[in-house]
């Protein structure tokens, strides 16, 4: 009867605890990435921030991207979407960034690929060390 007591008396507090939060995002997180101050109030909102193109641009666009955490390790997955009716040959890279905003770590090559006519490929990568605490997509076109 006690337990029953001290229950009753904590779940409202649980409950209002949880209503403060939207969703399981954490401050400066959407979709499990590291965003900081700005803004993000969906995933192309997102993917605006996080991508960026060099050199010719591209067709190809980003179009979704989730992240997560691998003990002190950043993993993400992009979603590129070619919604031509042609091949097209791409570059990307992840550039790693640190609490400073410089780069966490040496510049990743550019990884070469191809996107069939109306296709999606998923590109994966994770953080080189627990130093990079946020990133930018580069993607180039090979065209």
């Amino acid at each position: 009867m006690k337990h029953s007591w001290m229950i009753a008396a904590l779940l409202p507090a649980l409950f209002a605890a949880c209503a403060t939060q939207k969703g399981f995002e954490q401050a400066g997180m959407a979709f499990g990435c590291p965003i900081g101050d700005a803004k993000v109030g969906s995933m192309d909102d997102l993917v605006k921030l996080k991508t960026t193109m060099e050199g010719k641009r591209t067709t190809i666009q980003a179009t979704e991207m989730r992240c997560s955490k691998t003990g002190d390790l950043i993993k993400i997955d992009a979603n590129l979407n070619n919604d031509s009716s042609t091949v097209k040959r791409i570059a990307y890279k992840f550039r790693w960034i640190d609490r400073e905003g410089m780069r966490a770590a040496e510049e990743e090559s550019w990884k070469p690929v191809m996107l069939y006519e109306n296709s999606n490929l998923v590109v994966g990568t994770v953080s080189p060390n627990n130093k990079a605490v946020d990133f930018r997509l580069i993607l180039r076109s090979q065209e």
